[in-house]
């Protein structure tokens, strides 16, 4: 159950920072010092930040977005918020510390200080519509971007956020979450925890004009990290007239992987468990079931396929001998009517 937050005990937030906030020039200064003692801690390590340290950036931060907009006119205009927040970037090195009008008289900050998650915060502010304070902060780990979306109808506002972390081989984790603030209440309208719970991997995203568009990994038995042609799934989000997001597309992409390493799975079972139904239905050649090695794994190598002859493809494997070396195998396979069937089998350096 997703529980609305009242933005108005949020305003407690912002007494976290100091009663009276020090001049710009002190706290650019101090940021400077911060920087010199802990960026290269963050960046050759990436090690979290000491809370204390944590803290006091996200107060300096807030001090010089809050102070701007308390004094109100051109000072607290979406643009000079920016170029203040420019010579804090220059200070850091690397950081990347943005602001933008999400509409309801809110301003959120993303505020990027390393590139491994350490630091990293995205923080939300109002600006108009009472009391100028901070509402909430986002301490989510991993790299954030924000985006703005459609007002929903009745009023309001709506952002999404997106956090991703170190990169893999050919994809890497990221989490959205899309954000309402309506009636006084701030609340998740979607998550994508909710809806992928075992982790959301992708190799493409694509965030655009209320539309959201991932190619996941679908990590399926037999699936081996950082290798070309496994199976993927394209997943494409609309935003509903309501607000919130609905899924409105779906694609498979190189399917035949998954097919293909279903009966991989069931045939590497069968053998450890001496299963001669399966075998016989996986294996239809009686000798080449002979000479099949009862102790042959999965190899962790990747799994070929000839463009050419997408019915056929090459399953690695290994088995250990009695030495403790593991010998390679190279199992055929082929698609028949009825699913992939092991046509072929021999040791590699053979």
């Amino acid at each position: 159950m997703l529980i609305p937050i009242l933005l108005s005990g949020l305003l407690l937030l912002g007494a976290a920072a100091p009663a009276v906030a020090a001049p710009a020039t002190d706290r650019l200064e101090r940021f400077r010092e911060i920087a010199r003692a802990r960026l290269a801690e963050v960046e050759d390590t990436g090690r979290a930040l000491d809370p204390a340290v944590q803290g006091e950036i996200d107060g300096i931060l807030d001090d010089e977005v809050l102070d701007s907009l308390r004094a109100g006119g051109p000072y607290a205009s979406v643009a000079f918020i920016r170029e203040r927040l420019e010579s804090f970037t220059d200070a850091w090195g690397g950081a990347s510390l943005t602001i933008q009008d999400v509409g309801d008289g809110l301003l959120l900050g993303r505020f990027r200080l390393s590139a491994r998650g350490v630091g990293n915060s995205v923080r939300l502010y109002r600006a108009s519509r009472g009391p100028v304070a901070l509402l909430k902060a986002w301490h989510e780990g991993g790299v954030p971007e924000v985006y703005r979306w459609s007002a929903p109808a009745g009023g309001g506002a709506e952002f999404l956020l997106a956090w991703s972390s170190d990169a893999g081989p050919r994809s890497w984790p990221l989490r959205l979450e899309l954000w309402r603030v309506r009636g006084g209440s701030l609340a998740p309208a979607w998550r994508s925890a909710d809806r992928y719970p075992d982790g959301l991997w992708v190799s493409f995203a694509e965030v655009a004009a209320g539309r959201i568009t991932l190619r996941r990994e679908l990590r399926y038995p037999g699936w081996k990290p950082g290798c070309d042609g496994q199976t993927e799934q394209e997943d494409r989000y609309r935003r509903e007239p309501g607000g919130g997001l609905t899924l409105v597309g779906r694609q498979v992409f190189d399917g035949w992987h998954r097919e293909l390493q279903r009966s991989a799975t069931r045939f590497f079972a069968a053998l450890a468990a001496r299963d001669g139904r399966t075998l016989a239905e996986l294996v239809p050649d009686a000798a080449l079931r002979s000479r099949v090695p009862r102790g042959l794994t999965p190899d962790t190598a990747c799994d070929a396929q000839n463009p050419d002859m997408p019915g056929t493809a090459i399953v690695a494997a290994a088995v250990t001998l009695p030495s403790g070396v593991r010998s390679p195998w190279s199992l055929w396979w082929a698609r028949h009517g009825s699913g992939w069937r092991l046509t072929g089998a021999a040791p590699v350096l053979e």
